[in-house]
């Protein structure tokens, strides 16, 4: 679901979207986009996998929950106590350039020789740094989406996918509404021209827009790479188990979308809104109908 960052002690009203469902069209058009190339990389990396005779080790849940909360407190440090705005943009800059650089080499690691791979993502990050569009930005993230979604999908099982879907959809309600870090996160990522997530326009001439363009509360949406990747590892973790079960999930999923959408465009006054929630409820629900049929 879109996030629009806007600091929740301000009382004043948003003008509504001007054309919601054309938003919603953008969204799930990337959403879908990143499900797809995500689910593809998935039976491509398996087919590896196949043919060298490996099976790919399993992550420990410990292990990965370790490393998501020592990556949030080392942003929060960086937002809450590095004054030099300039610097903290420029950490937060190369922070971002970092995971999409290895996100995407991974994915297009999985298709092309290694030298053609480190081309094609140098010449990515070289047009993300030159001209910071939208268009550049989501293609970047999308496809880091779909490299991270495919890697550790294959190394959990999908019950511990939906546990970790549970514990993220309760995490993302804490950070948006009680302890707020979550809009504080996304704020100066916004600002330093960092934003992990995909931005939908209102219109499609916005695709060519700078991302300077892009401030809490303005025209701009906003859907973290987290609300995307965590439903694309539960549809990679039932490849193994067949393609129409990732498939399904994947539907499911967009329906989750649809839900929060419409919980969105129903307020009169727009909010950040925790996204995970209802998309990793219709995911299960979709894990729960493969189980059954």
């Amino acid at each position: 679901m879109p996030k629009d960052f806007q600091n929740q002690s301000q009382k004043e009203m948003i003008p509504s979207l001007i054309h919601p469902w054309r938003v919603f069209g953008f969204e799930v058009f990337l959403f879908s986009l990143s499900l797809g190339l995500g689910i593809l990389a998935g039976l491509r990396l398996q087919a590896i996998f196949k043919v060298q005779k490996i099976s790919p080790p399993q992550i420990p849940l410990s292990q990965f929950l370790f490393y998501f909360l020592f990556a949030t407190v080392f942003l929060l440090l960086i937002i809450y106590f590095l004054k030099f705005k300039k610097g903290k943009g420029l950490i937060l800059k190369g922070l971002f350039i970092i995971t999409i650089g290895f996100g995407n080499l991974f994915f297009f690691g999985l298709w092309f020789p290694d030298i053609l791979a480190f081309l094609i993502v140098g010449f990515l990050i070289f047009f993300l740094l030159k001209k910071t569009s939208l268009l550049i930005n989501n293609l970047a993230v999308i496809f880091a989406i779909a490299g991270v979604g495919a890697g550790l999908g294959l190394r959990f099982t999908p019950g511990m996918v939906i546990l970790l879907l549970l514990i993220f959809s309760i995490y993302d309600f804490i950070a948006v509404y009680k302890t707020k870090h979550m809009v504080r996160m996304a704020e100066e990522m916004v600002k330093g021209q960092a934003i992990l997530g995909i931005v939908v326009p209102q219109k499609i001439s916005d695709f060519s827009a700078n991302l300077k363009e892009v401030r809490p509360g303005g025209k701009f949406l906003i859907l973290g790479a987290g609300d995307i990747v965590f439903p694309l590892i539960l549809a990679v973790s039932l490849i193994p188990q067949g393609i129409s079960n990732s498939l399904i999930v994947a539907g499911f999923s967009l329906v989750g979308l649809l839900v929060g959408f419409l919980i969105f465009i129903s307020k009169e006054v727009r909010q950040p809104m925790p996204a995970l929630p209802p998309i990793a409820l219709f995911s299960i629900i979709g894990y729960l109908v493969v189980k059954i049929i």
